[in-house]
């Protein structure tokens, strides 16, 4: 009852914050207008509305794709829909609790549910974890190729959130690999820290504290010695998680082709990419459910030298990414959980 609560106050604020985003924007830019707004959304192509919203739908089956084949390394077979199970909770709860940290007990959820060990599916989460981690980093890389000069055209915020963003990434990069190679070194760190936080009285429980820094520690040296065993399974769920991002940023490129259209959008579509790729890396490092104003602010400065009205794009296009993404997983998170309850109460 008491995690229910929590979770209709999460769905709460999340809805205020959603509208008062749409609210601000609306009426805070003087290009938008309900006409153009309509305008935009009559003329756009649904050849490429249809594409974006495939892109929308690989980005919760390559990450339950990635999920079910590294439970496989484990020798947990499981059928790919069942990735669906672990996804679309995972995506559902990261968007409307703080700094994502709803998504992964919900899907832990659901593996236990599956008769998946809370062990192997802690490890297995993990290891999708540091795998998304490292498709951002080259997600970002790959758009610094495609197009360097796009960076250069957002302004100093935008550029602050996407500073943060990469250092944030690249920082738990280097601690997942002090954590494999130098683990004696980050937990003396830690320990110093906890210590030092425990004499100003900022924590409690130090001995607890120390056990989890301890499993912690035994979960990365797994996931390590994982990899190693198994890096060519595991590598292709490196590549879902990297294909996930792609098909993100696709959603954008998409709607951005379905406004210009293909004649005037192609020449500037590894413009968009990048630009997208970038919103994404700003806004991954922001602490606000869904990142919600954050990956709006960065759309509307990145696309404006690419579309004359970039507020109405940037609703349809994170309309379909973001919106609607939540809102399918969100009824199918709440359709699997009755039947799991169903089938649990049906067998007592």
């Amino acid at each position: 009852m008491k995690n229910f609560k929590r979770t209709i106050i999460y769905m709460l604020v999340f809805v205020a914050l959603a509208a008062l985003t749409v609210y601000v924007m609306v009426t805070q830019t003087k290009s938008f207008s309900l006409k153009s707004f309509g305008t935009i959304l009559s003329s756009m192509n649904p050849v490429w509305i249809i594409l974006a919203f495939l892109g929308m739908v690989g980005f919760v089956f390559f990450e339950g794709f990635a999920i079910v084949i590294i439970l496989r390394v484990f020798g947990y077979k499981r059928r790919l829909r069942r990735g669906w199970f672990y996804a679309a909770p995972d995506v559902y709860f990261s968007a409307i609790t703080p700094s994502a940290t709803g998504g992964q007990p919900a899907s832990l959820y659901f593996m236990h549910k599956d008769k998946v060990p809370a062990a192997v599916s802690t490890i297995a989460l993990l290891l999708n974890l540091i795998f998304y981690i490292a498709s951002v980093l080259i997600l970002g890389l790959v758009c610094l190729i495609f197009y360097p000069t796009v960076l250069g055209e957002f302004d100093p915020f935008s550029m602050t959130l996407i500073t943060i963003g990469f250092i944030t990434q690249l920082v738990l990069m280097l601690v997942f690999i002090l954590l494999v190679y130098k683990s004696v070194i980050v937990k003396k760190m830690a320990n110093g820290l906890l210590r030092f936080a425990k004499k100003l009285h900022l924590i409690k429980n130090m001995d607890k504290k120390l056990k989890k820094l301890d499993d912690m520690e035994e979960q990365y040296k797994e996931c390590a010695d994982l990899i190693l065993k198994n890096k060519a399974t595991l590598s292709k769920a490196f590549l879902c998680n990297f294909l996930q991002r792609v098909s993100q940023v696709l959603i954008s490129v998409f709607v951005f082709l379905g406004v210009q259209g293909w004649t005037e959008g192609h020449k500037d579509i590894l413009k968009a990419f990048s630009v997208q790729g970038f919103v994404a890396l700003g806004s991954n490092a922001v602490p606000i459910p869904g990142a919600i104003g954050a990956a709006d602010y960065l759309y509307v400065d990145g696309f404006a030298d690419l579309l004359n009205d970039p507020v109405s794009v940037e609703l349809v296009s994170r309309g379909i990414s973001f919106y609607v993404c939540v809102l399918i997983c969100g009824i199918f998170t709440l359709t699997a959980y009755s039947i799991y309850n169903f089938r649990g109460k049906k067998k007592k």
